[in-house]
């Protein structure tokens, strides 16, 4: 499936956050109780609706706020 160069950014973005929190994609999956393959399609850019992107950005301990803005200067 192709991606949008956007939906790839955000992807990138969260992907970024959660290195820089140390976690792994499994860890993540399991904080957002849903299966390891669904954190790898979002950061390959599978588009994600505004309560995935908050859950997501929180379990990261990201600001969804500044994860939007982040994600979208560019548009």
């Amino acid at each position: 499936m192709r991606h949008a160069k956007e939906h790839k950014k955000i992807g990138h973005w969260l992907e970024a956050k959660r290195l820089e929190a140390g976690l792994s994609k499994v860890e993540v999956a399991a904080l957002l109780n849903c299966d390891p393959s669904f954190v790898e399609d979002y950061e390959a850019g599978q588009r994600l609706d505004i309560v995935q992107f908050t859950k997501i950005t929180l379990a990261l301990n990201a600001n969804p706020n500044e994860a939007f803005v982040s994600c979208v200067a560019d548009l």
